[in-house]
């Protein structure tokens, strides 16, 4: 397995951050769930490249409990409090920008995710900066202005209910799951880390883990430096699974299915 990244560029789910903070020269802020080196580096005006340089943080990983040390004052910049504009063109197309979201985009322009996703026939959660958007009750050319809220979008933990974009590293056996989750209707979060970590983190977001497959269920492994994650596609008479992975038995990004024998099955996790 491969190291687990953040994409900076997409942030899944979650609301631009627009609290005023007056940052002093050494300001510090812990990490909460959901949040990304992009969103707090514009909440307090500053750079990912600067936080990354003040926290000796060599990639885009961050979790949340971190402290995070940022420098630079943010008292007239970056953003505040302050009424965000975002522009529908066409009358009734909207431009997806870095960091935009499915929420937050369905927030601005007074439609619902579901009806974003059915005018544009998308399948799951995952929207990329440039891409056009049809805006389902669009009423002409228009600039949509909205006051941003400090308040971040709940991801729901007593019933799994994530609006998470996929950031885990492309063509890892994290990425594919986290698709094949989203296909099958059963969502989770962006921000499990490295695969050996997902039994853990899934516990913590409310998820069931036990010893017990079902169809459906993400099973885990933690040998390897990195660990491992498949999908349960289906149980047999026999009691062996069916699953479905990648870069497992194959190259990054090309999707394999594998038997688990009966004998093994209880060897691994299952996140449910």
């Amino acid at each position: 397995m491969k190291k687990f990244a953040f994409a900076v560029t997409a942030v899944s789910g979650v609301a631009a951050l627009a609290t005023h903070h007056d940052a002093d020269a050494s300001t510090q802020h812990t990490v909460k769930n959901g949040e990304s080196l992009w969103q707090i580096a514009d909440q307090y005006g500053t750079s990912v490249d600067q936080l990354k340089s003040n926290n000796n943080i060599s990639g885009n990983m961050i979790f949340p409990g971190q402290v995070i040390t940022v420098n630079g004052s943010s008292s007239a910049g970056g953003s505040g409090s302050q009424d965000s504009t975002s522009t529908a063109t066409s009358g009734s197309t909207y431009t997806v920008k870095s960091g935009d979201s499915l929420d937050v985009i369905a927030q601005q322009h007074g439609v619902s995710v579901d009806q974003l996703m059915n005018s544009n026939q998308l399948q799951g959660y995952i929207i990329y900066p440039g891409q056009t958007l049809k805006i389902a009750g669009g009423s002409g050319s228009e600039t949509a202005t909205t006051t941003a809220s400090n308040t971040q979008p709940t991801q729901t933990t007593g019933n799994q209910s994530f609006n998470d974009q996929n950031l885990y590293d492309w063509g890892q056996c994290t990425y594919y799951v986290f698709d094949r989750r989203g296909q099958a209707g059963s969502s989770i979060s962006t921000y499990w880390g490295d695969a050996k970590y997902w039994a853990g983190a899934a516990q913590a977001d409310g998820f069931r883990v036990d010893s017990t497959p079902a169809v459906g269920s993400i099973m885990q492994s933690t040998a390897g430096q990195y660990g491992h994650v498949a999908y349960v596609e289906s149980i047999n008479a026999d009691g062996s699974l069916l699953i479905s992975e990648t870069n497992y038995n194959t190259p990054p990004g090309v999707t394999d299915y594998r038997t688990i024998p009966a004998s093994e099955v209880y060897n691994y996790s299952y996140i449910h």
